[in-house]
C-alpha cells in the first residue's frame, strides 16, 4: 500500500515536469481586459434589447499565439454571457441565417473584409448592428486606418451601426465608430473614438451604438419627386421650372403631404435637396423596365423617390422602401346622376299614371264647369273650380242652388282635399330620399351596368375590352368623367386622397363620387436605392413623427374627409333643409310672380276700358 502511494507521487511529479518543458501556455491578461470589456457592453447594451447573439470568429494568417488569444477570448466570454443570452457560434452552413447582433473577433481587418455576409433580400428591411473585437495592438494611426476599412466593409453589406472594440497601444480599451461625410460633404469614412472604458469598468458615455447620420453636415440629397396633389406639389414662389437635371429648391415651395413630410426630414437630417421633376409616368414594368422617377433611381441620378408611391408593388424589388407613413383607398371614380332636378323632385310623389288620371279628371271637370256654368247659371265656375283646387274657399252667394250640384261640388271638395293630404304626405318622405341614382355596388355592380373603366393601363381587376386606355393624369380622367354625356356610363380609379382634393378645388361644380367598396389598401412609402443606407435613419425619423402626430396634422390639413363625396350619398337625408325645397320655393315665386301681375292689370283696368273688355271676355 506505501509502495503504491509512492508510486503515485512519482507519476504526478513526473507529469508536472512534463508539462513545465512542453511549456503550457499561461493567460493572456490583456485578453482577459478585453474579454470583460466585452462582456460588460453585451451585457449591458445587447442582453437588454435581444436575447440572440451570434458569434463569429476568424484567424486568418495568424500564428499559434494569436490563436491561442482568440480562444482564451472565446473561453472567457461564454461561461460569462451564457445566462443572459443564447449565444450562436456560426459555422458557415448555408442555411445558417443572420441575427440582428452579431459579435465578431478578429485580429486584423483584412480578417473582416473576408468573412461572408449572407444576406438576403427578405431581411433588406432589418436593421443589423456589428460589434468587431479588434485583438491586436496597434498604433493609434494604423488603428483608425483598420477602424475604417472595417466600417468600409460593412457599409458595402449596408449595415451603418458598427462599433469596433480594441485595446490601443497604451493599453486603454476604447470604442471607435465612423463619420460618413467630411466636413466638405466629400464621401469619406472617418474614424474616431466613440467611447472608452473608465478605471471602473463602465463606458464613459452610457451608448454603445451611436445614432447614425442624424446629421448630414448640409450635404446635397438628390430627389426625384412625382407631382401628385395633394401628396407631392413642387410651387416656388417666383413660378420658375426646374432645370431637366434638377436644381436645388428652397424648402417653402414643397406642398403637399409628401412634400412637407420631406420638408421636416431635410430639416431634422439637416441635408440640402436637389429636386428632378420627370415628365414621364413614374410605373414599374419589370426588373430591367422602369420609367420616370424609378428610372432615375436606378440609373443613380437620384438617391430617393417621393410623391404617392405604392409600398406593395410586387415588382419593386430592385429597390428599397421606407416605413410607411400614409395609408390611402384605391378606389373607383363615377358621376352622380340626378332622378329630377329641382322641379321634377316635386313630382315625384305620384307616378306617371296616377299624374295623367289626375289631370284627366281635372280637364273633364273644367269641361263640365264651363257647360253647367251656361245653362244652371253659374257665377264664375271656372275661377270657383281653380280656388276649390288648391284649397281656397269659394264665397256663399256663388255656390250653386240646386241639391244635385252642390252634392256634385261637396264631392270634388272632399276628393280634391284627400289628393292634397296624399301629395304633401308623400312630398316629405320623397324630400328626404337622396335626388341621386344609387351608386353601383363594388365591382360587380360597375361589370353589371357595363361601366367602361378610364385607366392609364390594363388591369387584373377588370375587363380589358371595358377598359379605355388613355395617357393622362388623374385632373383629366376626372374631368372626362364630369362632363360626359348624361347616358354616358364612366369610371375611373384613383387615391381617395386626390378624389377629396379635386373635390374641394371644385366645390361648387363637381359631381364626382366614389363607389363605396375599395379597390385595395394604398400604402405610401418613400422609394431608396437598392441596399441604401439612409433607409433606416429616415425609417426612424418618420416613425418619431408619427407619433408625435405630426404627419397626422399635415394630413387633416390637405385631407378634409368632407370634401371626398359632396353629395353624402346615403338613402334617407337625416333631416330635410332648405336645399331640399328649392322646387318648392321657385314655385311659389312663380305663382307670387303671375299673381302680382294679374293685380297689376286689374288695377290698369280701372284706367283702360279696351284692358278691361279683354280681361272680361279671357274671364
Amino acid at each position: 500500500m506505501q509502495l503504491s502511494g509512492q508510486l503515485l507521487a512519482y507519476g504526478c511529479l513526473s507529469c508536472l515536469a512534463a508539462g513545465l518543458r512542453f511549456n503550457l501556455p499561461s493567460l493572456d491578461l490583456d485578453m482577459e481586459r478585453v474579454a470583460n470589456a466585452t462582456v460588460h457592453v453585451a451585457r449591458r447594451y445587447i442582453a437588454t434589447r435581444i436575447n440572440t447573439l451570434v458569434i463569429r470568429r476568424d484567424c486568418r494568417d495568424c500564428n499559434d499565439a494569436q490563436r491561442q488569444q482568440q480562444r482564451q477570448m472565446l473561453d472567457q466570454m461564454l461561461p460569462q454571457l451564457a445566462p443572459q443570452l443564447t449565444l450562436l457560434l456560426y459555422s458557415g452552413a448555408p442555411h445558417e441565417s443572420v441575427r440582428d447582433y452579431t459579435l465578431f473577433v478578429v485580429h486584423e481587418a483584412h480578417a473582416f473584409a473576408h468573412m461572408y455576409l449572407n444576406y438576403t433580400y427578405s431581411l433588406n428591411e432589418r436593421e443589423f448592428y456589428f460589434l468587431v473585437v479588434l485583438l491586436s495592438r496597434q498604433e493609434e494611426s494604423q488603428l483608425r486606418n483598420s477602424v475604417g476599412k472595417i466600417c468600409f466593409v460593412a457599409l458595402l453589406n449596408r449595415v451603418i451601426n458598427v462599433v469596433v472594440l480594441a485595446q490601443r497601444h497604451d493599453g486603454e480599451i476604447a470604442l471607435y465608430a465612423y463619420w460618413l461625410f467630411n466636413q466638405d460633404c466629400t464621401p469619406g469614412i472617418n474614424a474616431y473614438q466613440s467611447n472608452r472604458f473608465l478605471s471602473s469598468g463602465k463606458l464613459l458615455r452610457d451608448e454603445l451604438f451611436p445614432l447614425r447620420f442624424k446629421n448630414l453636415n448640409n450635404c446635397a440629397i438628390n430627389v426625384t419627386g412625382h407631382q401628385l396633389p395633394p401628396h407631392f406639389m413642387y410651387q416656388p414662389a417666383d413660378g420658375a421650372p426646374l432645370s431637366e437635371n434638377g436644381s436645388f429648391v428652397d424648402l417653402q415651395a414643397l406642398r403637399g403631404i409628401d412634400g412637407e413630410l420631406l420638408r421636416l426630414l431635410a430639416t431634422a437630417l439637416r441635408f440640402k435637396v436637389r429636386l428632378m421633376i420627370p415628365e414621364e409616368k413614374s410605373e414599374i414594368f419589370s426588373e430591367d423596365t422602369v420609367n420616370g422617377c424609378f428610372s432615375q433611381l436606378a440609373s443613380g441620378k437620384a438617391d430617393i423617390a417621393i410623391g404617392g408611391f405604392s409600398g406593395s408593388d410586387p415588382r419593386r424589388v430592385q429597390f428599397t422602401t421606407s416605413v410607411v407613413y400614409h395609408q390611402s383607398y384605391f378606389i373607383f371614380v363615377v358621376r352622380k346622376e340626378r332622378y329630377f332636378g329641382p322641379f321634377g323632385q316635386l313630382m315625384r310623389p305620384f307616378r306617371g299614371k296616377v299624374w295623367f288620371c289626375l289631370l284627366l279628371s281635372f280637364l273633364i271637370a273644367l269641361v263640365c264647369a264651363r257647360c253647367l256654368g251656361k245653362r244652371v247659371g253659374l257665377k264664375h265656375p271656372l275661377e270657383n273650380l281653380l280656388a276649390t283646387t288648391i284649397g281656397n274657399a269659394v264665397p256663399v252667394h256663388r255656390l250653386p242652388n240646386s241639391g244635385f250640384l252642390r252634392h256634385m261640388m261637396a264631392n270634388w271638395l272632399i276628393l280634391t282635399l284627400v289628393l292634397r293630404c296624399a301629395y304633401q304626405a308623400k312630398l316629405f318622405d320623397v324630400l328626404r330620399t337622396n335626388p341621386q341614382k344609387g351608386l353601383p355596388i363594388g365591382l360587380s355592380g360597375l361589370l353589371q351596368q357595363n361601366y367602361t373603366l378610364i385607366s392609364t393601363g390594363y388591369h387584373d381587376f377588370y375587363l380589358r375590352h371595358m377598359t379605355q386606355v388613355i395617357n393622362s393624369n388623374f385632373s383629366q380622367r376626372y374631368q372626362m368623367v364630369q362632363e360626359a354625356p348624361p347616358n354616358a356610363r364612366l369610371a375611373t380609379i384613383s387615391l381617395l386622397n386626390n378624389l377629396a382634393h379635386w373635390n374641394m378645388r371644385n366645390r361648387n361644380s363637381s359631381r364626382l363620387t366614389y363607389v363605396r367598396e375599395p379597390i385595395y389598401l394604398y400604402q405610401l412609402v418613400i422609394y431608396f436605392q437598392h441596399n441604401s443606407i439612409f433607409k433606416f435613419t429616415f425609417d426612424r425619423k418618420i416613425g418619431q413623427l408619427l407619433s408625435s402626430g405630426v404627419i397626422g396634422h399635415i394630413e387633416r390639413r390637405y385631407l378634409p374627409v368632407s370634401y371626398a363625396d359632396l353629395g353624402l350619398n346615403l338613402q334617407l337625408m337625416p333631416r330635410i333643409t332648405n336645399s331640399m325645397l328649392k322646387g318648392v320655393y321657385r314655385c311659389f315665386a312663380v305663382l307670387m310672380g303671375v299673381a302680382s301681375f294679374f293685380f297689376l292689370l286689374e288695377r290698369l283696368t280701372l284706367r283702360c276700358r279696351t284692358l278691361r273688355r279683354l280681361l272680361d271676355w279671357l274671364q
